[in-house]
């Protein structure tokens, strides 16, 4: 197996070789995230003003979704340039070192060797947009109410014990599918009718096995969240005096967006055990 940390050099090295180009893409994606991360407080806000025909609010939202998305503009022009030459220096570096797999095993990695792509251009955004979210939530939520973020804090706790339950047999899964995997052209080149038809039905149990194992986490993840939204709306309602109704729209959201974004703590490990299994293959 590959260790933790070849793993990590493999994705640092590709990070040092388009450092600049990726530095403007996440430093655009940051700023819009954090910008949006504002949108439920100045809802509330806007809310609360348009009950009392006060649009000094309304303008401030207005101005929150034109720099946001001018900067989520600015990142999908410039980003494909980017991540196709990423891709392509990838499968250069493989080909040229890999002289000893069989074609289908070539062809099948270099399919693979998009989801490392896929992790610089959509799983590490989708964590740094997580991990911004549980700080300004967590932060919002206690400067309205200590206790509810205190409490909602602990949702840690559960779902890091079903990440810890469910995720090595995940893993397990991503790396019999992955195997499974490197033989279909050699199978569907040379083997018989019954080859193939053995070979897609191992691939639909393979399926039906990882899928059934994110349904367990999914299922599990969405209890927790619920529990917690709950006894966190439940706290806070009946701790908070003189309640307005954008206050509780826009704690609401907090509240759901940190227990959200928690939910990328098992996300997170499922793309590190695929991007390591692949990483093993084409290094």
């Amino acid at each position: 197996m590959v260790k933790k940390g070849r793993s990590v050099k493999y994705i640092l090295d590709i990070f040092k070789n388009n450092k600049k180009s990726l530095i403007v893409i996440y430093f655009y994606m940051l700023l819009a995230h954090s910008i949006f991360l504002c949108e439920p407080y100045v809802i509330g806000k806007t809310i609360d003003g348009l009950i009392h025909r006060d649009y000094t609010w309304l303008y401030v939202f207005f101005l929150i979704e034109v720099f946001a998305n001018f900067f989520i503009y600015r990142r999908m022009v410039f980003d494909t340039k980017v991540y196709t030459t990423i891709y392509n220096d990838l499968i250069v570096d493989y080909v040229g070192s890999d002289k000893t797999s069989d074609n289908s095993s070539k062809i099948a990695r270099t399919e693979m060797a998009q989801n490392i792509v896929n992790f610089m251009e959509n799983d590490v955004q989708y964590i740094i947009m997580s991990a911004v979210s549980i700080i300004g939530s967590l932060f919002f939520i206690i400067f309205e109410h200590v206790l509810t973020g205190f409490i909602i804090f602990f949702a840690f706790i559960p779902i890091s014990f079903v990440v810890y339950v469910l995720y090595s047999k995940i893993a397990q899964s991503i790396r019999l599918n992955n195997t499974h995997y490197e033989n279909k052209i050699n199978v569907f080149t040379d083997g018989e009718k019954t080859d193939i038809d053995n070979f897609l039905k191992r691939r639909r149990n393979l399926v039906i096995f990882g899928s059934t194992l994110q349904a367990k986490n999914w299922v599990s993840m969405n209890v927790i969240k619920a529990a917690f939204l709950i006894l966190c709306l439940i706290i806070f309602t009946h701790s908070k005096i003189n309640l307005t109704q954008g206050q509780a729209i826009a704690m609401y959201s907090y509240i759901n967006q940190f227990l959200m974004s928690l939910m990328s703590i098992p996300i997170g490990v499922e793309i590190y055990s695929r991007i390591k299994d692949i990483i093993k293959r084409i290094s």
